[in-house]
């Protein structure tokens, strides 16, 4: 098992400047972390310049990465990367799919085994159930066709159960069973599940086999609306991101699942709350190790 943070974790600081994708590598190191996940929405200083980014385009900052990583002895673990595989304009959803391939030649390039891909926008909502089993297909074949590249690179593909449309244990794990491929697996965000209301324990323990990554983070839950900065759930409840450790999701029995289900690959800290960046950063990681270390001697006894 190998402990580490996403970038995206740090994205409030980078964005301001305040802190260099060479200092991300370094405060992962100082806090225990063995690996940094890329996101590649951080890179990039205002939210259009970020979602315009491509770092298969710019070999400076991928040198930058690669001497980090040197230097500090953080391995750059898995890239992650927005995707929308349904496009119905002309040729946008061509362009996404050779986009997400030219992603896994880059991972190759660089050494990373792993890339997540979004197969729809973050916030699209479904309409109806049948709205999801029209789409189902379109994905699906875009999904086999970039698991077949990645085979042939050495990479591993992955869904993430993120957002709204493809959430949820059985939409994931149908989709990897369709696509019925070793290179396309899920990334498993144990805190996701709440977008679409369903019990993170629950979905967690049906999944893991088919995990390739691990994301691990805490929310607050409310039934009703507390004020500003809280995301609506499908069903309408309300969560918001806090410090791996202080919120209300049981974070010693999804441990617990993970290290029961075999579950030997990198895990990935994903901040997201209110809390100072650093603060939620540097006690959510450590946070993270101790209580894989608290469950894993309890197993043990």
């Amino acid at each position: 098992m190998q402990f580490g943070v996403s970038s995206y974790s740090f994205q409030p600081l980078l964005r301001r400047q305040e802190i260099t994708l060479e200092g991300v590598f370094e405060q992962i190191a100082a806090s225990g972390g063995t690996h940094m996940e890329l996101a590649t929405l951080t890179i990039g200083h205002d939210l259009e310049a970020m979602m315009d980014y491509e770092l298969y385009e710019d070999a400076g900052t991928r040198g930058r990465l690669e001497a980090a990583a040197a230097n500090t002895g953080i391995v750059l673990s898995g890239l992650c990367i927005p995707a929308s595989f349904i496009g119905e304009e002309t040729g946008t959803r061509r362009a996404q799919i050779d986009r997400a391939k030219r992603y896994v030649d880059l991972c190759a390039d660089m050494g990373v085994g792993f890339l997540r891909t979004d197969v729809v926008p973050w916030a699209l909502r479904p309409e109806s159930y049948a709205q999801v089993e029209a789409l189902f297909p379109v994905i699906t074949e875009a999904c086999i066709e970039l698991a077949d590249h990645a085979a042939a690179r050495g990479v591993v593909t992955s869904i993430e159960n993120h957002g709204f449309l493809m959430n949820s244990s059985e939409r994931c794990r149908r989709l990897v069973h369709a696509v019925d491929s070793p290179n396309f697996r899920m990334t498993l965000d144990v805190g996701n599940f709440l977008c679409v209301d369903e019990d993170p324990l629950m979905a967690t323990q049906s999944c893991l086999d088919i995990a390739s990554f691990v994301h691990v983070k805490d929310f607050l839950r409310r039934k009703r609306y507390p004020g500003p900065g809280w995301l609506e759930t499908l069903g309408g409840r309300h969560i918001v991101g806090t410090v791996f450790g202080f919120g209300d999701l049981d974070t010693h029995a999804l441990v617990r699942a993970i290290l029961r289900s075999g579950y030997d690959g990198y895990v990935s800290l994903e901040f997201e709350g209110n809390e100072p960046t650093l603060m939620g950063c540097d006690t959510g990681l450590a946070n993270v190790i101790r209580i894989f270390s608290e469950v894993k001697a309890e197993l043990a006894a």
